[in-house]
């Protein structure tokens, strides 16, 4: 009765969590036989002295619609094979998951795991939904504790606002994510080196303009294009002055060590007056706002110059039958990020983060809480790693010189590559180390391979600016003034961007930016950082 009062009450707290939308949350060896709470990261796991497997009820995302994940999904079948488990899963399509997810915990009534956004695990966590896994982890699971709790970074960008984990997060296989991208064939045509500095960006832009590449007349060219204005990917030349506007983060960033919310910064206005210069020079796409698709629209028409954008996806471009129909010289590099003079060093704010925003978490009423983590944490080993992101060695990988690759019936399944992954639940949104090997085994050739390593290798990235979670209260002051901010600067960055409020008035911007309240966002998200800085340091 107590138990069911008890479960009662945590029902209420949590759809009043839902009521008000809080979303505290964090936006990344040898095997040996573990013993107790030993360091060693090891893929042995014990199995129970029942013959009898251990049942453990989950609600997971699936990655497709018409491939739901079910107890006979190769990923899951053969987990629980190995360990001797017996999976009761739940699942709908991911797009569908993040309001099943709350309806589930809002009942009350939910499945000993639940997988879903990192934000969301912490927020109904701390609220009692899920139990802290620290001691946990730390009794139980050597992997994590590897390649998680000694992972600072990764650390800072799992835990709750309360410093505890609630759940096991996805790792990020690797930091590349948008490029700059040059037709280097184009550059070879015109004689010229590839830029370096935001000058040289200009003159090359320029050249691609003024001349005749395409065969259809200079002007026909677009020479730099911008897609999805709505995600702010116009924004990333700022990379050059030393600053990140990224709207996905509310346009915070770390500077100089301390929190600063990047649109009132001196370096923005610079940044903006040169955008502007380049859009009324025409240098930039005039319908990159409203035009749907711009870089498809543009690449596929031989009428791109450069762009920043996915750097797998642009290298790709390169072996596009559609693309190499209208010029079969079409050679798009990666280049390094602008800087503003010769001799500064290159790098950019478009990374990966540490993690990937989805975690799976232990209810905090599952009487096999024990099992649970030795399964996540067999999930994290060489071993798990390589089923979720391989599969099973002979049928859908083989180890190549000591480096899996997959098997024809893999890379020529109907349907591609990807989709047979996701439908067999590799890759799935749970807590999985990705692994570099499988980025580099989805790439079509050494190309791309190589482009898509090309930031990594020599080292093109600035500190990651984290999203700094807040308390529960911190939050609810936040949202209330935060929003009318965002929108407000989402709507003059723009206007500045393309010269339709004139740069001078960037003053007045700042002091709007301030009467709105953002002295006060500023001292709560240093406090947040303060939080995130005792674990990632």
């Amino acid at each position: 009765m107590l138990f069911q009062q008890a479960k009662k009450c945590m029902s209420l707290v949590l759809v009043l969590v839902l009521a008000i939308g809080l979303l505290a949350g964090c936006a990344k060896g040898t095997k040996e036989e573990k013993t107790g709470s030993n360091n060693a990261a090891t893929d042995s796991i014990t199995q129970p002295e029942s013959s009898e497997p251990v049942e453990i009820s989950m609600f997971l995302p699936s990655r497709l619609p018409e491939a739901i994940y079910d107890k006979d999904t190769m990923t899951f079948k053969t987990l629980a094979e190995k360990l001797n488990l017996k999976l009761d899963i739940e699942s709908v399509v991911q797009s569908e998951a993040k309001q099943k997810f709350r309806v589930i915990v809002s009942s009350g009534d939910y499945p000993d795991v639940m997988a879903g956004t990192v934000s969301d695990v912490n927020t109904f966590g701390m609220s009692g939904a899920f139990m802290p896994l620290d001691d946990l982890i730390d009794q139980y699971a050597p992997n994590i504790k590897k390649y998680l709790v000694e992972n600072k970074e990764a650390m800072a960008q799992c835990v709750g606002s309360d410093g505890k984990i609630y759940g096991i997060p996805m790792l990020s296989a690797i930091r590349t994510a948008m490029g700059y991208n040059i037709r280097m064939d184009w550059l070879k045509k015109l004689n010229l080196e590839v830029p370096v500095t935001i000058d040289d960006w200009h003159n090359v832009l320029t050249a691609f303009k003024t001349n005749d590449l395409n065969g259809h007349g200079a002007g026909d060219v677009t020479p730099l294009i911008f897609d999805r204005a709505w995600e702010n990917y116009f924004m990333n030349f700022a990379d050059a002055w030393g600053i990140e506007l990224n709207g996905n983060n509310d346009y915070w960033m770390i500077k100089d060590g301390e929190v600063a919310f990047a649109p009132i910064l001196p370096e923005t206005k610079e940044f903006l007056a040169t955008m502007a210069k380049w859009y009324k020079e025409g240098l930039i796409d005039s319908e990159f706002i409203t035009r749907e698709d711009t870089n498809n629209y543009h690449i596929l028409n031989n009428k791109a110059g450069a762009t920043c954008y996915w750097t797998g996806y642009i290298a790709g471009q390169n072996i596009n039958s559609e693309v190499l129909k209208n010029d079969p010289n079409t050679n798009w590099q990666v280049i390094q990020p602008p800087v503003l003079k010769e001799g500064q060093d290159p790098k950019t704010y478009s990374q990966q983060s540490a993690i990937v925003g989805f975690s799976w978490a232990i209810s905090s009423s599952a009487k096999n809480a024990e099992d649970i983590i030795k399964m996540f944490d067999y999930v994290y080993s060489d071993e798990g790693s390589l089923l979720f992101n391989f599969g099973i060695e002979g049928d859908s990988y083989e180890m190549v010189n000591g480096v899996p690759q997959y098997t024809d019936k893999v890379n020529n399944s109907e349907g591609g590559r990807v989709n047979w992954l996701r439908a067999n639940g590799l890759q799935a949104l749970i807590g999985i180390r990705q692994m570099p090997e499988y980025e580099a085994a989805s790439c079509a050739n050494e190309d791309v391979k190589a482009q898509l390593f090309n930031y990594i290798d020599k080292d093109y990235f600035y500190p990651y600016n984290p999203t700094l979670t807040l308390t529960a209260a911190e939050q609810e002051i936040y949202d209330i003034k935060m929003s009318a901010v965002k929108t407000y600067v989402d709507e003059e960055l723009l206007k500045f961007f393309i010269g339709s409020r004139p740069i001078g008035e960037f003053d007045d911007f700042v002091s709007r930016v301030k009467e709105l309240g953002i002295d006060e966002m500023t001292t709560l998200k240093k406090q947040a950082y303060d939080r995130y800085k005792s674990v990632a340091e």
